[in-house]
């Protein structure tokens, strides 16, 4: 824009001022603006009238009495207690701050160099010098960079349509939800669902999947973390005899030594190098280091550590305590594992209360009787009902964990549950408890050993508030093992 400074002479003698000529690109839009959000409508400057008394010094000094003293943290506390830390756990899954291609991406990259040696052996002649070679090999590399970028472009556009059709893709329910609402503003299930089948709908060849990072899965699981640093050592091994000269050993080890600092970057901070520090300043830049990598649980021995060199009993004991809250396995449980949780539940009778509860729960008419009904009789028989299902509940595992054979408890099963209406559903019940456990043991064996294991420290440490106590753990195990023996026994009728 062009401006044109034009200086005259004023009234006043000896003054100039500069005035600004206006052109047609000098137009005033102030019309347009939406002033409201500009306004400050916070009553912060407001009338004396309409403010409080303000207290005199006196007050000021006694209110400042009153107040409880406040410990301030450390920046990097307070730093700590904001940050998005690692937990393993599925309901809050980690944020990690380092990127990973897609699958597709990598997917490519190995097409671009298996192509490009390919056509090298194929158009390239041996006779040509190695300037016009060089030419030649960047001119097919180019033509292989554009066909891999042609194809990330066309994945971006095929995922781009799912993500813009989503009426025409999803089913009814979840189309009604999108035509309805926006997609960002929908219930988070509602929009894993519909990521969901959106991605299953995608082709393959164009999903823009995550590619599996070894970085991510070694901080996951130190089982990941051992086996790719045992991968590099034997890779580095088969490498060793190639590397002719110092120069190419040399390239080795430093490539070898850069993907093992990617897999575990902290090598040197073991329970024996902690055990060994007296250094309040390297212990603190360990525990520091832990933190922001993976938050493993040698932090804690390093908090312990700390105490016994500051000659702190009380952190230490703390440090201790929380240690042994991370190694009680309660809700340490993976898919497979919550499923035999939840037969194990179930597999445990009832309580009175638990009971009525379960039958509140069931049957809304249940509930509004017994709190609004006068009549003794409605509640009598009530009562005798659910006492009658918790006794015959009680007959059958009685049954279970008396000791006996697995024919002779089968047997004994058939009888007690021939007793009566509510012992024939006590008997149905673990019938079908022992199917379920049965089918789920056989599929996944190691997963079942992980749970009894994990059940069994949770009885070890029944005090914890989120624990079972010990005498439900030792029942339900004796349960488990009674079901999983009688399984054999019993025809698929009686399942």
């Amino acid at each position: 824009m062009k401006r044109v400074f034009t200086p005259f002479k004023a009234h006043a003698a000896n003054a100039f001022v500069v005035e600004q000529r206006r052109t047609c690109v000098d137009k005033w839009y102030g019309h347009l603006l939406d002033l409201a959000p500009l306004y400050d409508w916070s009553d912060e400057n407001t009338h004396e009238a309409h403010k409080g008394r303000k207290r005199v010094p006196n007050e000021v000094q006694q209110e400042l009495k009153t107040l409880p003293k406040v410990e301030f943290c450390s920046l990097w506390e307070v730093d700590n207690t904001t940050r998005p830390r690692y937990w393993h756990d599925d309901k809050n899954p980690p944020t990690y701050d380092f990127w990973t291609p897609s699958a597709l991406e990598l997917r490519t990259d190995r097409w671009v160099a298996k192509t490009m040696v390919e056509r090298a052996e194929r158009e390239v002649p041996s006779s040509l010098s190695d300037k016009e070679k060089d030419i030649m090999l960047n001119d097919i590399q180019e033509e292989c960079l554009v066909e891999q970028d042609d194809a990330l472009q066309r994945a971006k556009k095929v995922n781009w349509f799912a993500y813009s059709n989503m009426m025409d893709i999803l089913p009814d329910p979840l189309r009604e939800k999108v035509r309805l609402d926006v997609f960002e503003d929908l219930h988070i299930l509602d929009r894993q669902m519909i990521r969901g089948i959106l991605h299953d709908w995608i082709p393959e060849k164009y999903r823009l999947d995550n590619a599996p990072d070894m970085r991510k899965l070694s901080i996951d699981s130190p089982k990941h973390r051992l086996a790719f640093l045992d991968a590099i050592q034997k890779v580095e091994e088969q490498l060793q005899g190639e590397a002719s000269s110092p120069e190419k050993k040399q390239a080795l080890e430093a490539m070898c030594a850069f993907y093992k600092r990617q897999v575990h970057p902290y090598p040197h901070i073991t329970p024996e190098a902690v055990k060994k520090s007296n250094d309040i300043a390297e212990l603190e830049k360990w525990s520091r280091d832990i933190f922001y990598y993976s938050g493993d649980s040698i932090i804690l021995d390093i908090w312990a550590r700390a105490g016994e060199v500051r000659k702190s009993p009380e952190t230490t004991a703390f440090a201790h305590q929380i240690k042994a809250e991370y190694d009680d396995q309660v809700v340490d449980f993976n898919e497979e594992e919550r499923l035999f949780f939840e037969l194990f539940q179930k597999s445990i009778p009832l309580t009175e209360k638990e009971f009525l509860m379960k039958q509140m729960a069931e049957n809304p008419v249940l509930e509004e009787t017994l709190k609004h009904s006068d009549d003794i009789h409605i509640l009598e028989e009530i009562e005798a009902f659910y006492n009658e299902h918790i006794e015959a509940e009680k007959a059958i595992v009685d049954v279970l964990v008396s000791g006996a054979g697995p024919t002779e408890m089968v047997d004994k099963l058939r009888e007690t549950g021939s007793q009566s209406n509510a012992h024939y559903v006590g008997a149905r019940k673990y019938k079908t408890l022992s199917h379920e456990l049965t089918l789920l043991a056989e599929k996944y064996p190691e997963e079942y050993a992980s749970f009894r294991e994990k059940i069994q420290a949770m009885g070890n440490h029944h005090s914890q508030p989120a624990a079972p106590f010990a005498a439900r753990v030792t029942l339900g195990i004796r349960l488990f093992d009674s079901l999983t023996d009688i399984s054999d026994q019993m025809s698929v009728d009686e399942m």
